[in-house]
Formats: C-alpha cells, structure tokens, sequence
C-alpha cells in the first residue's frame, strides 16, 4: 500500500474507533407484534364483559336499551301479532270478564236486597252494613284476582314480542307466582293512596306504574323494585311511553263502546303493544 493512501480508520490495528456491533435495524417493538391486551385477546363480551342475561339463563339483549319507538309501530306490531294468535286472546280476555262478573254478581245482588228491604220498610243499619261489607270483600277478592289476570295477560304479551305464541300452557310459567301476587297488592294499595289524595295520585300511579308486572315477570325484579324502577323506565322515556298510555287508553275506550265487544280486540292488541315498548327501551328481544 502506497504512503499516501488514507488508511481505514476502521481496519483493526488502525487505532480508529471499534466500528458499530449488533443489527442495522432499530429492535423489532414486542419482537414484531404490540403487547398482547390482556393475555393475547381482549374479554369476550359473553364472558367478563357481559351484563347480567336478560330474563334468566339463554336470554339475550335483542334490541339497544333505550330504543325509540312511534306509538303507530308499537299498535303495529300489536295487531299483528294478536292477529296471529287471536283465538287465545279473545279467550283470555273471556276468561278475565267471566271472574270479574262472579266476583262483582254478590255485590248488585246485595244492593238488590237492601233496596227490597227499604221498600218494605224492614231494613237495618246493621243489615245495610253487613251487605256493604260483605259485597266490599268480594270486591277486593275480585279486584285482587283479575290484578293477577293482568299480570299473566303481560306474561303472554311478552311471550308474544319474543317470537313465541302464548298458550294456555305457557300463561302461568311465571319465575315467581308468589311476586306477581305481592306486586298485584302493591299497585292495589298505591292505587287506593292515590284515591285519597284528591285523585291526582291515582292518575300517577296509573301512569308511571305500567311497567310492574313487566319488570316482575321479564326481570325478575321483587315487588317493590319492580314498582320504583318502572316509574324511572317511564320517567325517562315519558313523551313516547305518554303518547302510548294515551292512544292505549283511547283505543280501550271505543272498544268499551262497541257493546264491550270490542275490548276482546283492543285489551290484547294494546297490551302487546305496551310489551313491544317495554323490550324497545329495556333491551329486551324483539322478534320480527
């Protein structure tokens, strides 16, 4: 090698710097992939991230909670399905009518009696009071039975939004029967404090309670829980689940109307369109 040839300031021996070790690439960032999220795959939404199943075990969330709805798909979807399945709904509505009439017969008969009595002049306070008691009692039997009713007829309401047609079978395949009754003496009891304060409560209760039987049937929930968090259900959504109660209340009417015939059409349509609203804002399934 010629003396004036530069020498490489790297060629060992050649007293330059120790030339750079290791790969020319920067280290791959977690050996090529990014830090594994939670051990390789985030939660499954059906394991730790799932809420609580809706209704019991295999139950699903059909529809985002809080769905709106209009009041002409809610009587829509009513229609259709008791259309459906009308035999077992004018049946049941029968059903409903015949125990009202035997636990309501005593009371007219007794009233019957006592009018008798005053025309011939043999009536006492004691008679009237025993016949007013006894017709009072039956009457909140009565009252008690056909809350029940009610609360069955929502049971196969919501068998119906899920896709399945109710049957006589299926009517009284509640979680907890004993429930139904509780929330049945609830609404009873709200409805007579109501009453008392001057009516306005009775509208309030009539209102914002309309989810109960729903709560106590479709969730699960006890009396009491069913009570406060149908009031908050309603709360929320209270323009739509307003316009409901009143085009409900408004279709009951005209049916009442039609010589009482008409409500063995209205109640079931209205009540399985009062069922359809309730799975659109809880999240509930909606069958098509």
């Amino acid at each position: 090698m010629s003396e004036n040839t530069p020498q490489n300031p790297y060629e060992p021996g050649a007293g330059g710097p120790t030339p750079p070790s290791g790969p020319a690439q920067p280290p791959a960032y977690g050996s090529g992939q990014p830090p594994a999220y939670g051990g390789g795959q985030p939660p499954a939404y059906g394991e730790s991230g799932r809420p609580p199943a809706y209704g019991g075990p295999g139950d699903t969330y059909g529809t985002q909670a809080g769905a709106p709805f209009s009041v002409g798909e809610a009587l829509g979807y009513g229609w259709r399905r008791f259309t459906g399945n009308w035999l077992f709904w004018v049946l049941f509505v029968l059903l409903t009518f015949v125990v009202g009439a035997i636990f309501n017969a005593p009371s007219f008969g007794d009233l019957q009696e006592i009018n008798e009595a005053a025309m011939r002049g043999d009536i006492s306070a004691s008679t009237a009071a025993g016949a007013s008691a006894g017709g009072s009692l039956l009457q909140l039997i009565g009252s008690l039975v056909t809350s029940v009713l009610s609360a069955l007829g929502v049971n196969a309401a919501l068998r119906e939004v899920s896709g399945e047609k109710a049957t006589w079978g299926s009517l009284f395949k509640v979680n907890s029967f004993g429930m139904v009754v509780l929330a049945a003496l609830l609404l009873l009891a709200a409805s007579f404090v109501g009453v008392l304060l001057c009516g306005v409560g009775l509208i309030a209760v009539a209102i914002f309670s309309v989810f109960t039987y729903h709560n106590v049937v479709d969730r699960n929930l006890n009396a009491w829980e069913a009570f406060t968090t149908s009031f908050r259900q309603v709360g929320q959504n209270f323009g739509a689940v307003f316009l409901l109660e009143l085009a409900v209340l408004g279709i009951n009417i005209v049916g009442t109307l039609v010589c009482l015939i008409g409500l063995l059409v209205t109640i079931p349509l209205t009540t399985i369109a009062v069922a359809y609203a309730f799975r659109r804002l809880t999240g509930g399934p909606v069958a098509a």
